[in-house]
């Protein structure tokens, strides 16, 4: 944590782009940050009935209340018995249906259609007008494996045991482990409360449908984010789109931290004249109300991604640019969120790399940052493919979002560069 030298710096004015490397994460380093900044967040802990967990996050382990299950049933219809057989029905042999109870004295269960009625085994009408079976025994020809002892009989317990574990803090619960706790005894679960998100959109080039004319551009943000944020666990309270004043930043950045637990603006990240959104966040550091995590990142696309601390509300301002946007919010967001619902660290893959990649493509100094970029397996057939190696997507400026479009992960390389085959850190993506 850089949190002492940046928040000197900023009373002081002196940030500028091309700072100093502890203030100016690279990817792998912001991911840790922003983790730690959601993790003193600490989402409270709420109880959901069981048709309200599916994709919740589990704030304690739960165990299995009694033995699944918690009785000996029948695996098959047909009927328990005791013994080799001939069976007589009601002393040594008792219908069963699947599921149902099997009685304590039983030794298997023979399933229906491998059972036959012994000549003279029906006699009389029982209340219900029907025939009543008196002697049963194996049909002629069948396998005798139905009277190996337990043959048939799901014994209690045999799934889980009283107190085994059914899913762990910080699961993020699927429908199986939902059904699961229902089977173990569970009418209801701790879960994490999803993090209140305020969305900040700004821009006054912005237009939210139809064909924008020259010098505006569409919204790439307000029809995908709230979803994207719901898919990473929170809920979206607050959307507001404001223009680039000052005034109104500053107002709308003041009514999301007085309702939010996490505000996510985009736009205005920037260090000219008019990126009101740092220069507001700043204001309320400099006036000792918050401090500054990262100022930017050493990354491209992204760099001007900044994380702060607001009155204990944690603000992520990500770049105006689509894809710049879209890459610090896998980085950085989700891993505010992450800590915030005690989901634990992500633990990167890694993937080897199809092609060489050189950052600097041979103008000096421009190899100075770490690339993070979209990428997807590349082809298994055809000249010059490398099966299993993943390839970067075309068409991956800061303001493209067509190869994010196609990509299935993002790959992150360090300043040096890449070699074909060199192995190198994937995050996937939502897909």
């Amino acid at each position: 944590m850089v949190e002492n030298g940046t928040a000197q710096s900023a009373q002081a004015g002196a940030w500028a782009p091309g700072s100093t490397p502890a203030q100016a994460p690279n990817p792998l380093d912001a991911m840790r940050i922003a983790y730690e900044s959601g993790a003193r967040l600490s989402a409270p802990q709420v109880t959901r009935p069981l048709d309200e967990c599916v994709g919740e996050v589990l704030a304690q382990d739960v165990r299995v209340v009694r033995d699944v299950p918690h009785y000996d049933s029948s695996a098959m219809d047909g009927f328990a018995v005791r013994g080799p057989g001939p069976w007589t029905v009601g002393e040594c042999a008792w219908p069963v249906a699947t599921g149902s109870l099997v009685p304590p004295e039983a030794t298997s269960v023979v399933r229906q259609e491998w059972v036959q009625v012994d000549a003279g085994g029906e006699s009389g009408a029982s209340e219900a007008g029907r025939s009543v079976v008196e002697r049963i025994s194996l049909a002629p020809g069948v396998p005798q494996r139905d009277l190996e002892s337990g043959r048939n009989i799901r014994r209690a317990g045999r799934e889980a045991l009283t107190g085994d574990l059914v899913a762990r803090a910080g699961e993020v619960l699927t429908p199986a482990q939902v059904a699961f706790a229902a089977v173990a005894g569970h009418d209801v679960l701790p879960v994490r409360a999803r993090p209140r998100v305020g969305l900040l959109l700004t821009g006054t080039e912005v237009v939210s449908s139809g064909l924008p004319q020259p010098g505006f551009v569409r919204d790439a943000f307000g029809p995908q984010l709230p979803a994207y944020v719901r898919m990473l666990g929170a809920e979206v309270v607050a959307s507001v789109r404001i223009g680039d004043g000052e005034a109104e930043t500053e107002a709308t950045l003041d009514q999301l931290v007085g309702q939010c637990d996490v505000v996510v603006s985009t736009g205005g990240t920037g260090y000219s004249r008019v990126d009101e959104v740092r220069r507001a966040a700043l204001r309320r550091v400099e006036g000792g109300d918050g401090h500054v995590l990262f100022p930017e990142l050493n990354m491209r696309p992204g760099h001007p991604t900044f994380l702060m601390e607001l009155s204990g509300v944690v603000h992520v301002g990500l770049p105006g640019n689509p894809l710049a946007a879209m890459v610090a919010l896998r980085l950085v967001l989700t891993h505010v969120l992450r800590g915030t619902l005690g989901k634990g660290i992500e633990q990167p893959q890694t993937v080897s790399l199809a092609h060489d990649f050189d950052p600097g493509q041979g103008r000096s100094g421009a190899g100075s940052a770490w690339r993070v970029m979209p990428a997807k397996p590349g082809e298994t057939s055809g000249v010059g493919t490398y099966p299993n190696r993943w390839e970067l997507c075309d068409k991956r400026g800061s303001n493209m979002l067509r190869g994010l479009a196609q990509a299935r992960a993002l790959v992150i390389i360090p300043p040096e560069g890449a070699c074909a085959g060199d192995a190198i850190v994937c995050l996937p993506l939502p897909v």
